[in-house]
């Protein structure tokens, strides 16, 4: 019995050390407000104001194109698309999942959005993301990776493929 009771009371002692289990709510809707900034921003054409939603060294992997690492290649492929007049009339997100893991979280959503390229039609584009958030010293969450990919067939490609 002697034994018994220090063993129990380090078990008690642990156990009320570890860190309480992370408020998926709240770190939901902290991600949805961070996805409706960045549907604002690009409805505005103001993509640079995004860029303090992510890690300096976050890596992006868009849909067609290669892998963007660090916020300044990132801000240099969000100019690039300014300077190239891509603008988006209408863009919507929708968050279907988000899970918690430490200082990690991922969000999977789904997107609507159309396209305009100067001196061409306006396109019309669905798809699905993904998105892996890291907590910051202070709390607050940022994205260091993200991927998107469209639902639609590639042009020319068969329906289905």
């Amino acid at each position: 019995m002697k034994t018994l009771i220090p063993i129990l009371l380090c078990g008690l002692v642990l156990t009320s050390c570890s860190p309480a289990p992370p408020d998926i709510a709240k770190v939901r809707k902290d991600i949805e407000a961070m996805t409706q900034k960045s549907a604002k921003d690009m409805l505005n054409g103001t993509f640079d104001t995004t860029l303090s939603q992510y890690t300096d060294d976050a890596i992006s992997m868009p849909s067609n194109g290669p892998m963007v690492k660090g916020k300044d290649a990132l801000r240099e492929y969000s100019r690039n698309m300014i300077a190239m007049g891509i603008r988006f009339p209408k863009v919507e997100f929708t968050t279907m999942e988000v899970e918690v893991s430490g200082s990690f979280a991922y969000e999977v959503g789904t997107y609507a959005m159309t396209i305009q390229v100067a001196g061409m039609p306006e396109m019309a584009d669905e798809g699905k993301y993904l998105t892996v958030y890291q907590q910051a010293n202070d709390g607050s969450w940022k994205i260091k990776v993200e991927t998107w990919n469209s639902s639609k067939p590639a042009p020319g490609a068969p329906a289905g493929s």
